[in-house]
C-alpha cells in the first residue's frame, strides 16, 4: 500500500466537524426610523393611487355582534350566477357523500347547521365503499328561483345508479359569496 495524503486521510477516520459562522453585529439606531429614503430618493412609504378609497363595512345586524366578523348580506347585483354555482356545490356535496371528497372543504359555503348535518349523514353511514362497480352521481340540471333580493331557492335533478335522486336548497348572499342555509336530498 503506497503512503500518499490521501490513503493516511482515509486511514486516520473522520474529523470532527467544527464551523464558525460569523455574523456582523446588528446595526442600532436608538429609535426606529418611521420615515426614510430608499435609494435613489424613492419613498419607502407607498402614496396610494389617486383611485383608491377606503371603503367602509356596512354595520352588523345586531348591535352585539363586532363589526370586524359581523356577517353583511350581500345583494344580489354582487353575487356570481347562482345556476352555476349551485350546480358547482351540488356536486361537491354529491362527492362528499360518496366519500370522494372531504367535508372541511364545504365549510365556506355551507351555513353552520348545514355543514354539521352533512356531518351526521356521514357518520351514519358505514365506513369504506361498497365492494362493485358504483354509478357515479351527477348533476342532471338545475331550476333557480330568486324570491328575495341576495335569496336564491334552487332544485337540483342527480342523476346516476338505478334512480333519479332531487336535491333541494336555499342559498343567501353574505360577505360577498352565495352560502347555502338549507339542504335536503330527496
Amino acid at each position: 500500500m503506497s503512503d500518499t495524503p490521501a490513503v493516511r486521510a482515509l486511514l486516520r477516520g473522520p474529523r470532527p466537524l467544527h464551523r464558525t459562522i460569523r455574523t456582523r453585529p446588528a446595526a442600532v439606531q436608538g429609535t426606529l426610523a418611521l420615515q426614510w429614503q430608499l435609494p435613489g430618493d424613492l419613498d419607502a412609504e407607498p402614496v396610494p393611487a389617486p383611485s383608491l378609497r377606503l371603503v367602509t363595512r356596512p354595520p352588523a345586524a345586531d348591535a352585539d355582534t363586532d363589526p370586524a366578523v359581523a356577517e353583511i348580506p350581500t345583494s344580489r347585483a354582487d353575487l356570481p350566477d347562482p345556476g352555476t354555482w349551485t350546480a358547482q356545490l351540488v356536486q361537491a356535496v354529491l362527492e362528499v357523500l360518496a366519500q370522494e371528497r372531504p367535508r372541511h372543504q364545504l365549510v365556506r359555503w355551507l351555513a353552520p347547521e348545514v355543514y354539521a348535518d352533512l356531518g351526521v349523514h356521514l357518520a351514519a353511514r358505514p365506513a369504506g365503499r361498497p365492494n362493485g362497480p358504483r354509478a357515479r352521481r351527477t348533476v342532471s340540471s338545475i331550476h333557480v328561483f330568486e324570491p328575495a333580493d341576495g335569496v336564491a331557492e334552487a332544485t337540483a335533478v342527480v342523476v346516476g345508479g338505478p334512480r333519479a335522486r332531487a336535491m333541494a336548497l336555499r342559498l343567501e348572499g353574505w360577505d360577498g359569496r352565495w352560502r347555502c342555509t338549507r339542504l335536503a336530498m330527496l
